[in-house]
């Protein structure tokens, strides 16, 4: 159920009393009604959410205006100065005065109805399951083999059945069905799950995890829990209708950190490439480049440059392209020879806003969640976004992380 005059509505009356029977009525929906769409699509309570839309908003107050306390908390909605002050020191366990003598921005980004995919949270508990474990020399349609290894064996089964990846064996990848059986052996697992929906095609499946990875997962209110994640295969006589996919997730604790920070101008030796693969594409002429000419840089490189953004439109909705420009950054000046398929960029001194993050297989997702902090703060950015990976000498994913880069106009 579309959900966006209500978030509209929120937020132009975000300082306001909570009506939750006027918000229903926005909504079209019941009381009941609205309490449960919004807990799917948000994880969170109206009320919950309300809190750290206005906390975001007065830090933001904090942060960039000399109004007393008291006025801030007043204008956000809060009962007294002291009430923000609490808030504050719950969540960032710093003072008011802490913060705003600190460098760093906590931005909670408002929730937008999701419009392609359609994400749910929901607490529910996988049952108890007989694991089956699947092992094959091919990676690709190893769920299919599985599924039907399992119909040929059990042609009647028309339980429940949950996969996912197992442990590789030797030279042999797994794949695990878990069915409902007396003869159990793996515990039931119970987590609030993040839910999509897919058919039972390949490419559709990979891109829904995709999706909840790379784009809804780096800009919800969430990050992923510990426990497994599932595929369920939605079937009926031997034959697979549509899949469910289970992401474990735990509610964020903080806010996205962001920095207004005065940088040095910034150096970096890029190619371009477009169509399918352009960033993997680009990447490869930049490092292949390297490796030839200076392999040194190539085998000493730590950061990382990533552009997609072609071109702005108004209400900073970004444009985004079929090409890519990919490369590393420059400590010191290099010269290139004519026709050589690479390019030296200049990003100029000044004044950019910065988001950090972990490693994020589409920039995109952080870019959404700066242009929104851009557009609540008032500011005008002076040029395209640009993100920057940095690596250590392990190259371990847990330890890249990337930075989004924005000009801001003075």
């Amino acid at each position: 159920m579309p959900l966006e005059p209500l978030f509209a509505a929120l937020e132009q009356n975000i300082t306001d009393s909570l009506n939750v029977e006027r918000l229903a009525e926005t909504g079209h929906l019941s009381r009941s009604q609205l309490y449960r769409e919004f807990y799917s699509v948000t994880g969170h309570s109206v009320k919950e959410y309300v809190r750290k839309r206005r906390l975001s908003k007065a830090l933001a107050m904090i942060k960039h205006t000399d109004m007393p306390l008291r006025k801030i908390a007043k204008e956000c909605g809060f009962s007294s100065e002291q009430a923000l002050c609490k808030s504050v020191k719950a969540v960032l366990n710093q003072t008011p005065k802490e913060y705003r003598a600190s460098g760093d921005e906590y931005y909670f980004p408002a929730c937008e109805d999701q419009q392609d995919h359609v994400v749910t949270i929901t607490t529910e508990t996988i049952p108890p399951t007989l694991c089956l474990r699947y092992y094959d020399s091919c990676l690709k349609g190893i769920e299919n083999r599985a599924l039907a290894w399992l119909f040929a064996a059990r042609p009647d089964y028309n339980s429940r059945i949950f996969g996912r990846r197992g442990a590789q064996q030797g030279s042999k990848l797994c794949y695990e069905l878990h069915i409902e059986a007396e003869s159990a052996d793996q515990p039931a697992v119970s987590s609030t799950f993040a839910k999509i929906s897919c058919p039972d095609i390949e490419d559709e499946i990979n891109a829904a995890w995709d999706y909840l990875y790379n784009n809804w997962l780096k800009t919800s209110m969430f990050t992923q829990a510990e426990q497994p994640w599932f595929e369920e295969y939605i079937h009926a006589n031997g034959h697979v209708k549509r899949l469910q996919l289970y992401l474990p997730v735990q509610k964020r604790q903080g806010f996205h950190k962001i920095q207004l920070c005065q940088c040095d101008e910034m150096q970096f030796l890029i190619a371009h490439s477009y169509g399918k693969n352009a960033e993997k594409s680009a990447s490869k002429k930049a490092m292949d480049f390297l490796a030839a000419n200076h392999p040194r840089l190539a085998q000493s490189a730590r950061q990382f440059y990533v552009s997609t953004a072609q071109d702005q439109r108004p209400g900073l909705r970004l444009v985004r392209g079929d090409g890519c420009a990919c490369g590393v950054a420059l400590q010191s000046p290099l010269k290139l020879p004519p026709d050589c398929g690479v390019e030296i960029i200049t990003q100029l001194a000044g004044e950019y806003a910065m988001l950090e993050g972990d490693c994020c297989g589409d920039s995109g997702a952080y870019e959404a969640v700066l242009a929104a902090w851009i557009g609540s703060m008032g500011l005008t950015p002076a040029t395209a976004p640009f993100s920057v990976y940095e690596a250590d000498s392990s190259f371990d994913k847990q330890n890249i992380r990337v930075k989004i880069y924005w000009k801001i106009e003075k």
